[in-house]
Protein backbone atom coordinates (compact mmCIF):
# COMPACT_ATOMS: atom_id res chain seq x y z
CA UNK A 1 0.00 0.00 0.00
CA UNK A 2 2.64 2.33 0.83
CA UNK A 3 4.83 1.11 -2.08
CA UNK A 4 1.43 2.20 -4.11
CA UNK A 5 0.84 5.62 -2.37
CA UNK A 6 4.62 6.46 -3.61
CA UNK A 7 4.18 5.39 -6.98
CA UNK A 8 1.16 7.61 -7.34
CA UNK A 9 2.86 10.76 -5.68
CA UNK A 10 6.00 10.28 -8.14
CA UNK A 11 3.15 9.85 -11.02
CA UNK A 12 1.43 13.33 -9.74
CA UNK A 13 4.83 15.32 -9.39
CA UNK A 14 5.79 14.52 -12.64
CA UNK A 15 2.46 15.45 -14.09
CA UNK A 16 2.84 18.62 -12.38
CA UNK A 17 6.58 19.16 -13.32
CA UNK A 18 5.74 18.38 -17.10
CA UNK A 19 2.63 20.73 -16.92
CA UNK A 20 4.65 23.25 -15.49
CA UNK A 21 7.64 22.44 -18.34
CA UNK A 22 5.08 22.63 -21.07
CA UNK A 23 3.73 26.43 -19.53
CA UNK A 24 7.03 28.10 -19.47
CA UNK A 25 8.01 26.51 -22.62
CA UNK A 26 4.66 28.01 -24.35
CA UNK A 27 5.19 31.67 -22.38
CA UNK A 28 9.03 31.48 -24.68
CA UNK A 29 7.33 30.60 -27.91
CA UNK A 30 4.74 33.54 -27.23
CA UNK A 31 7.61 35.66 -27.00
CA UNK A 32 9.36 34.76 -29.75
CA UNK A 33 6.00 35.23 -31.36
CA UNK A 34 5.11 38.72 -29.95
CA UNK A 35 8.94 39.77 -31.62
CA UNK A 36 7.90 38.81 -34.49
CA UNK A 37 4.79 41.05 -34.43
CA UNK A 38 2.32 38.06 -34.45
CA UNK A 39 3.08 36.61 -37.76
CA UNK A 40 3.20 33.07 -38.71
CA UNK A 41 4.97 33.37 -41.76
CA UNK A 42 7.63 35.77 -39.59
CA UNK A 43 7.52 33.75 -36.60
CA UNK A 44 8.23 30.01 -39.11
CA UNK A 45 11.15 32.28 -41.24
CA UNK A 46 12.41 32.48 -37.45
CA UNK A 47 12.10 29.11 -36.59
CA UNK A 48 14.55 28.32 -39.80
CA UNK A 49 17.30 30.85 -39.16
CA UNK A 50 17.40 29.95 -35.10
CA UNK A 51 17.58 26.23 -35.61
CA UNK A 52 15.07 26.10 -32.82
CA UNK A 53 13.22 23.52 -33.89
CA UNK A 54 16.26 21.51 -34.16
CA UNK A 55 17.53 22.43 -30.64
CA UNK A 56 19.42 19.56 -28.82
CA UNK A 57 16.72 19.82 -26.02
CA UNK A 58 14.02 19.46 -28.44
CA UNK A 59 15.82 16.47 -29.79
CA UNK A 60 16.22 14.75 -26.42
CA UNK A 61 12.74 15.02 -26.37
CA UNK A 62 11.86 13.96 -29.51
CA UNK A 63 14.21 10.63 -28.61
CA UNK A 64 12.56 10.37 -25.32
CA UNK A 65 9.47 10.11 -27.04
CA UNK A 66 10.51 7.48 -29.49
CA UNK A 67 11.57 5.22 -26.41
CA UNK A 68 8.57 5.90 -24.39
CA UNK A 69 6.43 4.43 -27.14
CA UNK A 70 8.58 1.08 -26.83
CA UNK A 71 5.56 -1.76 -25.57
CA UNK A 72 8.26 -3.07 -22.83
CA UNK A 73 8.49 0.46 -21.30
CA UNK A 74 6.38 1.02 -18.03
CA UNK A 75 4.32 3.87 -16.63
CA UNK A 76 7.15 4.85 -14.28
CA UNK A 77 10.15 4.49 -16.69
CA UNK A 78 7.89 7.10 -18.94
CA UNK A 79 7.16 9.54 -15.95
CA UNK A 80 10.52 9.45 -14.97
CA UNK A 81 11.84 10.21 -18.10
CA UNK A 82 9.07 12.99 -18.27
CA UNK A 83 10.43 14.02 -15.18
CA UNK A 84 13.99 14.56 -15.48
CA UNK A 85 13.35 16.01 -19.17
CA UNK A 86 11.05 18.50 -17.52
CA UNK A 87 12.88 19.76 -14.43
CA UNK A 88 15.88 20.60 -16.58
CA UNK A 89 13.46 22.94 -18.84
CA UNK A 90 12.06 24.44 -16.12
CA UNK A 91 15.44 25.47 -14.77
CA UNK A 92 16.58 26.48 -17.89
CA UNK A 93 13.67 28.62 -18.69
CA UNK A 94 13.11 30.12 -15.08
CA UNK A 95 17.04 31.33 -15.48
CA UNK A 96 17.05 32.36 -18.63
CA UNK A 97 17.36 36.24 -19.42
CA UNK A 98 16.03 37.87 -22.50
CA UNK A 99 16.82 40.85 -24.12
CA UNK A 100 13.70 41.42 -24.47
CA UNK A 101 11.02 39.62 -22.25
CA UNK A 102 7.57 38.92 -22.98
CA UNK A 103 5.27 41.68 -22.33
CA UNK A 104 1.74 40.57 -21.12
CA UNK A 105 -0.25 42.75 -23.56
CA UNK A 106 -4.12 41.50 -23.65
CA UNK A 107 -3.09 40.35 -26.90
CA UNK A 108 -0.76 38.16 -25.54
CA UNK A 109 -2.62 36.89 -23.04
CA UNK A 110 -5.58 35.58 -25.20
CA UNK A 111 -3.01 33.80 -27.34
CA UNK A 112 -1.20 32.87 -24.23
CA UNK A 113 -4.86 31.37 -22.96
CA UNK A 114 -6.10 29.60 -26.39
CA UNK A 115 -2.54 28.27 -27.19
CA UNK A 116 -2.63 26.18 -23.21
CA UNK A 117 -6.17 25.57 -23.43
CA UNK A 118 -5.85 23.91 -26.51
CA UNK A 119 -3.05 22.04 -24.99
CA UNK A 120 -5.36 20.98 -21.90
CA UNK A 121 -7.95 20.00 -24.48
CA UNK A 122 -6.30 17.57 -26.36
CA UNK A 123 -4.53 16.11 -23.29
CA UNK A 124 -7.93 15.45 -21.81
CA UNK A 125 -9.30 13.76 -25.41
CA UNK A 126 -6.20 11.73 -24.77
CA UNK A 127 -7.41 10.42 -21.31
CA UNK A 128 -11.17 9.53 -22.53
CA UNK A 129 -9.90 8.00 -25.80
CA UNK A 130 -6.94 5.99 -23.90
CA UNK A 131 -8.39 5.44 -20.67
CA UNK A 132 -4.46 5.09 -20.10
CA UNK A 133 -2.16 7.28 -18.22
CA UNK A 134 1.03 5.88 -20.25
CA UNK A 135 -0.69 7.52 -23.31
CA UNK A 136 -1.60 10.71 -21.42
CA UNK A 137 2.31 10.84 -20.49
CA UNK A 138 3.47 10.44 -23.89
CA UNK A 139 1.17 12.75 -25.20
CA UNK A 140 2.75 15.76 -23.43
CA UNK A 141 6.19 14.88 -24.58
CA UNK A 142 4.35 15.45 -27.71
CA UNK A 143 2.86 18.18 -26.55
CA UNK A 144 6.30 19.78 -25.97
CA UNK A 145 7.88 19.10 -29.53
CA UNK A 146 5.08 20.12 -30.87
CA UNK A 147 4.86 23.89 -29.21
CA UNK A 148 5.55 26.53 -31.79
CA UNK A 149 2.41 24.47 -33.80
CA UNK A 150 0.46 24.99 -30.50
CA UNK A 151 1.44 28.63 -30.29
CA UNK A 152 0.84 29.18 -34.45
CA UNK A 153 -2.64 27.84 -34.10
CA UNK A 154 -3.68 30.01 -31.30
CA UNK A 155 -2.32 33.05 -33.60
CA UNK A 156 -4.70 31.82 -36.66
CA UNK A 157 -7.49 30.71 -34.32
CA UNK A 158 -7.56 34.51 -33.16
CA UNK A 159 -6.82 36.14 -36.27
CA UNK A 160 -10.87 37.13 -36.98
CA UNK A 161 -10.92 38.67 -32.97
CA UNK A 162 -8.19 40.50 -33.60
CA UNK A 163 -8.71 42.18 -37.12
CA UNK A 164 -11.50 43.31 -35.28
CA UNK A 165 -9.98 44.56 -32.52
CA UNK A 166 -7.64 46.07 -34.43
CA UNK A 167 -9.68 47.99 -36.59
CA UNK A 168 -11.14 49.68 -33.97
CA UNK A 169 -7.96 50.72 -32.33
CA UNK A 170 -6.85 52.08 -36.10
CA UNK A 171 -10.17 53.77 -36.57
CA UNK A 172 -9.66 55.17 -33.15
CA UNK A 173 -6.51 56.57 -33.77
CA UNK A 174 -7.56 57.75 -37.37
CA UNK A 175 -10.47 59.78 -36.06
CA UNK A 176 -7.62 61.56 -33.19
CA UNK A 177 -5.30 62.37 -35.95
CA UNK A 178 -8.09 63.81 -38.02
CA UNK A 179 -9.23 66.44 -35.20
CA UNK A 180 -5.70 68.00 -35.26
CA UNK A 181 -5.83 69.18 -38.61
CA UNK A 182 -2.75 71.68 -37.15
CA UNK A 183 -0.71 69.12 -36.30
CA UNK A 184 3.07 68.40 -37.56
CA UNK A 185 3.80 65.01 -38.32
CA UNK A 186 7.58 63.79 -38.97
CA UNK A 187 8.47 60.44 -39.84
CA UNK A 188 11.77 59.03 -39.04
CA UNK A 189 12.64 55.26 -40.74
CA UNK A 190 15.87 53.91 -41.68
CA UNK A 191 18.01 50.97 -40.76
CA UNK A 192 19.83 51.70 -38.07
CA UNK A 193 19.28 56.04 -36.42
CA UNK A 194 16.02 56.19 -36.36
CA UNK A 195 16.11 56.08 -32.30
CA UNK A 196 18.86 58.25 -32.29
CA UNK A 197 17.60 60.93 -34.42
CA UNK A 198 14.20 60.98 -32.91
CA UNK A 199 15.15 61.58 -29.67
CA UNK A 200 17.73 64.33 -30.96
CA UNK A 201 14.76 65.78 -33.00
CA UNK A 202 12.30 66.02 -29.67
CA UNK A 203 15.36 67.41 -27.89
CA UNK A 204 15.58 70.25 -30.30
CA UNK A 205 11.85 70.99 -31.23
CA UNK A 206 10.67 70.17 -27.66
CA UNK A 207 12.03 74.04 -27.55
CA UNK A 208 9.58 75.98 -28.96
CA UNK A 209 6.61 73.45 -29.60
CA UNK A 210 4.68 71.00 -27.68
CA UNK A 211 5.96 67.36 -28.79
CA UNK A 212 5.32 63.87 -29.11
CA UNK A 213 7.30 61.08 -30.15
CA UNK A 214 6.90 57.19 -30.50
CA UNK A 215 8.52 56.00 -27.10
CA UNK A 216 11.25 53.11 -26.78
CA UNK A 217 10.13 50.91 -29.79
CA UNK A 218 6.52 51.95 -30.72
CA UNK A 219 7.63 51.82 -34.81
CA UNK A 220 5.69 49.28 -35.38
CA UNK A 221 1.63 50.37 -37.05
CA UNK A 222 0.22 48.93 -33.44
CA UNK A 223 2.75 50.72 -31.38
CA UNK A 224 1.85 54.05 -33.30
CA UNK A 225 -1.26 53.63 -33.09
CA UNK A 226 -1.13 53.26 -29.34
CA UNK A 227 1.08 55.86 -29.05
CA UNK A 228 -1.52 58.25 -30.24
CA UNK A 229 -4.39 57.00 -28.49
CA UNK A 230 -2.71 56.81 -24.67
CA UNK A 231 -0.38 59.75 -25.40
CA UNK A 232 -1.78 62.20 -28.47
CA UNK A 233 -2.79 65.69 -26.41
CA UNK A 234 -5.12 68.00 -28.25
CA UNK A 235 -2.89 70.54 -28.09
CA UNK A 236 0.01 68.37 -29.23
CA UNK A 237 1.87 70.39 -32.06
CA UNK A 238 4.24 68.37 -33.38
CA UNK A 239 3.92 64.33 -33.50
CA UNK A 240 7.64 62.46 -34.23
CA UNK A 241 6.70 59.28 -35.50
CA UNK A 242 9.50 56.55 -35.75
CA UNK A 243 8.72 54.14 -38.54
CA UNK A 244 10.33 50.50 -38.34
CA UNK A 245 10.15 47.72 -41.19
CA UNK A 246 10.26 43.94 -41.65
CA UNK A 247 8.64 43.91 -44.94
CA UNK A 248 7.97 45.92 -47.76
CA UNK A 249 4.76 47.83 -47.55
CA UNK A 250 5.39 48.12 -43.75
CA UNK A 251 6.55 51.99 -43.84
CA UNK A 252 3.44 52.79 -46.16
CA UNK A 253 1.16 51.36 -43.94
CA UNK A 254 2.31 54.12 -41.11
CA UNK A 255 2.20 56.29 -43.28
CA UNK A 256 -1.52 55.90 -44.82
CA UNK A 257 -2.16 56.65 -41.14
CA UNK A 258 -0.16 59.08 -39.67
CA UNK A 259 0.10 61.08 -43.04
CA UNK A 260 3.56 62.63 -42.59
CA UNK A 261 4.52 66.08 -43.55
CA UNK A 262 7.69 65.94 -43.41
CA UNK A 263 10.44 62.77 -43.45
CA UNK A 264 13.77 61.68 -42.48
CA UNK A 265 15.70 58.37 -43.81
CA UNK A 266 18.44 57.64 -41.77
CA UNK A 267 20.15 55.14 -43.09
CA UNK A 268 19.62 52.19 -45.99
CA UNK A 269 21.60 48.57 -44.72
CA UNK A 270 21.59 45.13 -45.17
CA UNK A 271 19.42 44.89 -41.71
CA UNK A 272 16.21 42.35 -41.57
CA UNK A 273 17.51 40.37 -44.95
CA UNK A 274 15.79 37.52 -43.80
CA UNK A 275 12.39 38.65 -44.65
CA UNK A 276 13.54 41.60 -47.46
CA UNK A 277 15.47 38.91 -49.20
CA UNK A 278 17.53 41.93 -50.88
CA UNK A 279 19.11 45.11 -50.19
CA UNK A 280 16.87 46.62 -53.03
CA UNK A 281 14.11 45.80 -51.14
CA UNK A 282 15.50 47.26 -48.25
CA UNK A 283 16.00 50.67 -50.01
CA UNK A 284 12.16 50.37 -51.46
CA UNK A 285 10.48 49.53 -48.23
CA UNK A 286 12.59 52.75 -46.36
CA UNK A 287 11.74 55.11 -49.37
CA UNK A 288 7.92 54.28 -48.87
CA UNK A 289 8.06 57.18 -46.52
CA UNK A 290 9.52 59.17 -49.38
Amino acid sequence: MCINALIIIFLAVAGIAGAASFLLELKRDLMMMQQNSYRNERYMRWLRSSGDMTSWLRMAALVVFVIIQLPFVGLVTVCTCVLLLSMYNILRLTTAKYKKPLVWTPRARRIYGVAAGVALATCVAAWFVSRNPVFVARWTVALYVLSHVIIMAAVWMLKPVESRINKGYYDDAARILRSMPGLKVIGITGSYGKTSTKHYLNRILQEQWDVLMTPGSYNTTMGVIRTVREMMKPYTEIFICEMGAKNIGDIKEICDLVHPDMGIITAVGEQHLESFKTIENVQRTKFELA
